[in-house]
């Protein structure tokens, strides 16, 4: 028979009020539970998904007439950028985003970058004349910018290896920041 008295109620309610605030003491989502990148993205100013995001594929155009799948990327860090030729702060970023492209030529990365709503030939003619080097897709009837856009352009997101959606950043950003640079080389080496 198991003692019950009160010297043993007492000890057994010390241990719970101990392991209770052990409890309240931890982190809801232990940092160690976190992906390795989550605190180097958020250091940079980019809104972490936890857990990543595995949103519906969609098709895009090229530049050339074909059209291309958001998942034919997998296999690669991928950024991908929803912006438009009449954008201010989209142009602004717009030489960061070459030379991240360049910086990353022989890495499995890619950029993908995704006009929202205008005529190919106004696009094709902007990336023309500005020189723009990487991937750029249409999206003529803007049918993408509610889900991916909704709070404005540019709007960024990185996607892992597999396809998820692991960060986001609504507005212009300096993607040839060495620090964003090395982080993403070290992704793509994983």
């Amino acid at each position: 028979m198991l003692n019950t008295g009160p010297n043993i109620r007492k000890a057994m309610t010390i241990v719970l009020i101990a392991a209770l605030n052990l409890a309240a003491a931890l982190p809801a989502f232990p940092a160690a539970l976190k992906p390795w990148y989550t605190p180097k993205l958020e250091a940079l100013g980019f809104q972490v998904f936890d857990p990543p995001a595995e949103p519906k594929d969609f098709r895009v155009m090229t530049l050339t007439g074909t059209s291309k799948l958001r998942s034919s990327s997998k296999g690669k860090i991928v950024l991908l950028n929803f912006w438009a030729t009449w954008c201010p702060p989209c142009k602004a970023e717009i030489p960061s985003i070459e030379v991240l492209f360049q910086s990353m030529k022989d890495l499995p990365f890619e950029v993908f970058a995704v006009d929202l709503g205008e005529a190919p030939l106004a696009v094709k003619t902007f990336v023309d004349e500005n020189k723009v080097g990487y991937p750029v897709y249409l999206d003529p009837t803007n049918s993408l910018a509610r889900a991916y856009a909704s709070q404005g352009i540019p709007t960024t997101y990185i996607l892992d290896k597999s396809g998820k959606f692991i960060a986001s950043m609504v507005g212009s950003y300096t993607y040839s920041k060495p620090e964003f640079l090395s982080l993403l080389k070290e992704m793509a080496a994983k």
